[in-house]
């Protein structure tokens, strides 16, 4: 029988801690540890990428197991914090960084133990948190259950983890060329593989790439960051502004993009992995000086910006192989793997990071999600009755969009809430708070509209009263994370983007509202995702989770 913390027996509670002190100290397994850091830093790292890249040859360009890969390892950086707190110092003697030898074992044990350690992390604080229940099995296996578990609640947190209903308004087809490809930067990147591979790949590359080349392929980024960025680019980070971070990591995305092309041309299935070359080592001074060039920002900012990206496991909240994708070899040293910036939903890591870093100056700024989310909504319901930020006039909450519908005789009442994507377990707990007083609020505005139903059109906000319309709704709308809650009395749950697609869909209020509350638009277990028991040990250590994974 599965149990909370704060329910368990102390035998349940001892045994449950003694499982988890013997993960935490797996690190003494790594062989790693014992050669110098900036080489066991760039081994591991380069096993990251060959993982990564062989996965990428099995499941296509961005297939959704390859991206689960990148997603594991954006979390997995316990090996780098492992090589600063207990392992040897860099030595100026490793000059040259080669896939060969012992290596190879020490590398690939390192990154089985560290990915193995990771589901630890992600699951014991939620126990201490008392928001997950375990079970201790027979075997010394601790097994942990999904919180709130229900049909409806997987296919939510599948939602969330990206798996989609194949041909719905919402499914992304992820191996799709980018409509801003060109195919002049196509041409000169074959050129420049050819060029590069003519010793063969036994030695590592060297390429320089042209300038005509960096301007062929700076469209195609350039637009993958306007299209996925959703925040103003004035807004302020730590001394430089969202506009100029974009133009850096534009220029920092080309260079991946260059490198990851030429290690592995993505239409050569089977291609040979050039190994040693994976991973781009450049000084600081050298990855300054391009980005510089590139993005035509001072170089100064640049050393600025790119120390926000350099990883620190040891030290930053949170810290991410995709957040920071600068892992330091040394004091000089600076590697990254292309993957992780090419993968990388840079608009909310950036964030992230600065929030992280600089809590109080993020929240002074951050007060304009609500605006944003109705400036998006405006095109796609400008056939209807649209007024946005009503205070209720007893002051206790406001309305952030009233949406309604004469002809359909159809009313609704939105409360919106932008939470931003959990990096850690633990933030869920705050995310799911959040959600909660959502619900309380909507509550609040369901109340007085019952008590009150006319002060919308004494407002003149509304052509009539509350009461005369058919059908009501009071809609909690959440962008980029939610969780279940059961319809109640008129109260829902919908997830923005899938809002936002039946909007621009529907004509009819009242017809598009209750479809979207269907939710069919959710993937479907067994068709769209499955849910399987999974084991993670390290160092004798044994749990089982719940893993969500592709059909």
């Amino acid at each position: 029988m599965p149990f909370r913390k704060s329910e368990a027996s102390t035998e349940l509670l001892n045994a449950v801690q003694a499982v988890e002190d013997r993960a935490d100290e797996c690190y003494k397994l790594l062989r790693l540890l014992h050669r110098p850091a900036n080489e066991a830093r760039w081994a591991l790292l380069t096993a990251m990428a060959l993982n990564l890249e062989i996965t990428l040859q099995k499941d296509g360009p961005n297939g959704s197991l390859h991206r689960i890969r990148v997603i594991n390892f954006d979390h997995c950086t316990s090996g780098f914090r492992f090589i600063n707190e207990h392992g040897r110092p860099a030595s100026r003697l490793v000059q040259k960084y080669t896939w060969n030898g012992s290596l190879i074992a020490d590398a690939n044990h390192a990154l089985m133990v560290t990915d193995q350690y990771m589901h630890f992390l992600n699951t014991f604080p939620m126990w201490h948190k008392d928001h997950e229940e375990v079970e201790m099995l027979p075997d010394g296996k601790v097994r942990f259950y999904i919180p709130r578990d229900a049909p409806r609640q997987r296919q939510v947190i599948a939602f969330q983890q990206g798996f989609r209903t194949r041909g719905s308004a919402l499914f992304i087809n992820w191996g799709a060329p980018s409509k801003h490809e060109s195919k002049e930067g196509k041409r000169m990147l074959d050129e420049l593989f050819h060029a590069s591979r003519q010793r063969g790949l036994a030695r590592k590359f060297s390429y320089e790439p042209s300038r005509e080349l960096i301007e062929a392929l700076r469209p195609q980024y350039q637009a993958r960051l306007d299209d996925n960025f959703r925040h103003r680019d004035d807004f302020q980070l730590n001394g430089y502004s969202l506009r100029e971070f974009k133009e850096l990591y534009v220029a920092l995305l080309i260079l991946c993009a260059i490198h990851e092309y030429i290690c592995y041309p993505f239409d050569r299935f089977g291609h040979p992995i050039p190994v040693s070359s994976l991973v781009m080592v450049k000084s600081r001074r050298m990855w300054v000086n391009e980005l510089s060039k590139i993005s035509k920002i001072d170089k100064a900012l640049c050393e600025k910006i790119l120390g926000d990206l350099t990883l620190n496991p040891s030290t930053q909240k949170g810290a991410s192989m995709c957040i920071h994708p600068f892992v330091p070899l040394d004091d000089f040293t600076l590697a990254v793997a292309p993957q992780f910036p090419l993968a990388s939903a840079v608009d909310d890591n950036i964030l992230r990071m600065f929030s992280y870093t600089f809590d109080a100056l993020f929240s002074a700024q951050n007060t304009e999600k609500e605006r944003t989310m109705i400036e998006r909504l405006r095109p796609a319901v400008s056939r209807f009755e649209f007024e946005p930020s009503i205070e209720l006039p007893d002051g206790t909450t406001e309305i952030d969009v009233v949406l309604a519908d004469e002809v359909s005789s159809t009313l609704v009442l939105a409360e919106l809430k932008w939470s931003r994507k959990p990096n850690r377990p633990l933030e869920r707990i705050d995310r799911e708070k959040e959600i909660e007083k959502g619900v309380q609020q909507l509550k609040l505005i369901r109340s007085f509209s019952r008590k009150d139903p006319n002060f919308l059109e004494q407002r003149k906000k509304l052509p009539k009263s509350i009461s005369d319309y058919t059908n009501v709704h009071y809609l909690l709308v959440s962008w980029d994370y939610w969780h279940w809650i059961e319809p109640e009395d008129g109260i829902a749950i919908v997830d923005f983007t899938a809002l936002l697609a039946a909007l621009n869909k529907g004509a009819d209020l009242d017809a598009t509202i209750k479809k979207l509350l269907t939710y069919d638009w959710l993937p479907v277990e067994g068709r769209d995702f499955k849910v399987r028991p999974a084991m993670s040990s390290t160092n004798g250590a044994s749990i089982e989770t719940m893993l969500f994974t592709p059909t």
